[in-house]
């Protein structure tokens, strides 16, 4: 970085510091000039604000990282693992020798952010507005994907004493209970304001409770002096969720002390830390997986040789040595390593340049038009640097005769194009929210996800033979079988290649080594109830 460059970037970082100070004076919180010595206010940053604060209808990361903090579903996992856990409910429900019914007992004396006490009767009013289009809780507009593509089968809820609740399914769902320990399954009051406020003004029961957001700024969030779970209590009287979109600006505010985490770091920037025993790296394997996909409405790629040739062009080897800087693995299928039925032996496509442009040659008409690259321009965990990763892959897609050319875009805009089939072919990436298969093939090729404005299967793919092996898989409750219904559906994923996985990047977050108690979660989203201080958990 030239002089220049260091004058620019230290000014933006002066003025969010600044830009701050002022919000969090206005939210009560009197910050110190180092952020390290203020054990009262938690501040982590991260490259993206938040899209919509209600948990039944967003998929963003940054959106379900506030979320956390602040609304709870009857299940949860286990802290740091994929294990469920009692949450909202005392126990884990009972479930009928049919499998159709759970019966789930609430906690008593839990209370919303409101003062609403938790009821049976309050917890059905959630799962209401998700499956009633007439529900006074559903917002104008608002499009609950999670519902019809992981929730489907449920056929009702209702409450059968003030503290049972009683989930009943059209059939058999193995994944239920891994579903509703995530956020479109997080109850939220239901005296919470109605239309869009309800988006931006979220009531649960959690640790924290929202306080004020400043688009593009900061998300404010208090204590809740009435938490339940005293295991796992707030111990900051704040936290402040900050936006700070350049990666090398979350890093200088880190170590100038006026911030205390964040996410979102480029691999190569963790050289910069030089061991610093000011921070502790935090670093795990992530559930996830960046991709190439194609728009299969365009004429261009509605060929699976097509698709196969972009395939054969891409070293993902190479993808992950230099974009991921080493902090990742090739992805050689759309699961993750270690899921239910990720096959024995993969059969991922090889990096065959020489076989990419035979294909080409064939198909030379298809491509006198340049190919339009589209790509998010602000960090994901898959792909910590996608202009690094974006100028690699047109590299190899050049190098077998294509010409490329790079749209980079803002997350959200990136994402609404992509739901909207408003592209050519895209780079994008999944982060699994509830540890099953069902969550990233069902996302990816499921028919059911491809409502225009919501889809979440951006290839817009419809095969009826996967719908089929999808849907028995999610009725399937022996191990065994429903990984060979995985197997099966992966097969046909690597016959019609609508998306190329290309890598699955690790899970990286850095905390002043002051904060205890942190757990990356594997699900890769934030939790901070009983994170603390050290300083202040030795004055206790």
């Amino acid at each position: 970085m030239n002089a220049a460059s260091r004058r620019a970037t230290g000014s933006v970082a002066a003025c969010l510091v600044v830009v701050l100070a002022l919000m969090l004076n206005a939210a009560g919180c009197k910050p110190r000039a180092d952020a390290a010595a203020q054990p009262d206010v938690l501040i982590f940053a991260r490259a993206s604000d938040a899209q919509r604060l209600d948990p039944a209808d967003v998929d963003d990361g940054e959106s379900v990282n506030t979320l956390n903090q602040i609304l709870e579903g009857l299940v949860r996992f286990h802290p740091g693992t994929l294990e469920i856990e009692p949450c909202l409910a005392a126990a884990l429900p009972a479930i009928s020798d049919d499998g159709l019914t759970y019966t789930f007992t609430l906690r008593e004396g839990v209370r919303f952010h409101d003062g609403t006490p938790l009821t049976a009767e309050a917890a059905a009013w959630s799962f209401h507005r998700q499956m009633f289009k007439d529900h006074p809780g559903r917002p104008p507009g608002a499009v609950f994907e999670y519902w019809s593509s992981l929730y489907q089968d449920i056929a009702d809820v209702r409450a059968t004493d003030p503290h049972t609740l009683e989930v009943r399914l059209s059939r058999p769902n193995a994944a239920l209970l891994s579903s509703l320990a995530i956020f479109p399954a997080h109850l939220i009051s239901p005296n919470s304001p109605a239309g869009e406020a309800m988006q931006r003004r979220p009531i649960g029961t959690g640790p924290y409770r929202f306080v004020s957001w400043s688009p593009s700024q900061a998300i404010v969030l208090e204590a809740n002096p009435d938490y339940w779970d005293t295991a796992h209590p707030p111990r900051f009287k704040r936290v402040v969720q900050k936006v700070v979109p350049e990666n090398s600006v979350r890093l200088l505010e880190l170590k100038a002390g006026n911030i205390h985490g964040l996410d979102g770091i480029q691999p190569a920037e963790l050289k910069s830390l030089g061991g610093d025993a000011r921070f502790t790296v935090y670093r795990d394997a992530g559930l996830n997986v960046g991709y190439l996909v194609f728009n299969l409405r365009h004429p261009r790629y509605q060929d699976p040789e097509v698709r196969l040739a972009f395939a054969l062009a891409l070293d993902r080897r190479q993808l992950v040595a230099v974009a991921l800087d080493g902090a990742g693995v090739p992805a050689d299928c759309p699961l993750p390593p270690g899921f239910l039925g990720y096959p024995k032996n993969p059969d991922p496509v090889p990096h065959d340049p020489e076989h990419a442009r035979a294909i080409l040659a064939r198909h030379a008409a298809d491509f006198a038009e340049p190919v339009r690259l589209h790509v998010m321009s602000t960090a994901r965990p898959f792909l910590p640097d996608p202009t690094k990763a974006s100028s690699l892959i047109r590299a190899q897609l050049e190098a077998v005769g294509l010409r490329v050319e790079i749209v980079s875009r803002d997350f959200k805009t990136h994402l609404d194009a992509l739901r909207n089939f408003e592209y050519d072919c895209a780079i994008i990436g999944w982060i699994g929210d509830n540890g099953d298969p069902d969550n990233f093939l069902s996302t990816f090729f499921g028919s059911w996800a491809t409502t225009r404005g919501s889809a979440s299967n951006y290839a817009d793919y419809r095969s009826a033979e996967m719908d089929r092996l999808l849907l028995a898989a999610r009725r399937e409750t022996d191990r065994v079988a429903r990984a060979a219904l995985y197997e099966q559906a992966i097969g046909l994923w690597r016959r019609d290649l609508p998306i190329v996985p290309l890598v699955h990047g690790e899970t990286i977050a850095v905390w002043r080594r002051e904060v205890t108690g942190f757990q990356i979660q594997k699900d890769g989203n934030l939790r901070l109830a009983g994170v603390g201080w050290a300083e202040a958990d030795e004055a206790r």
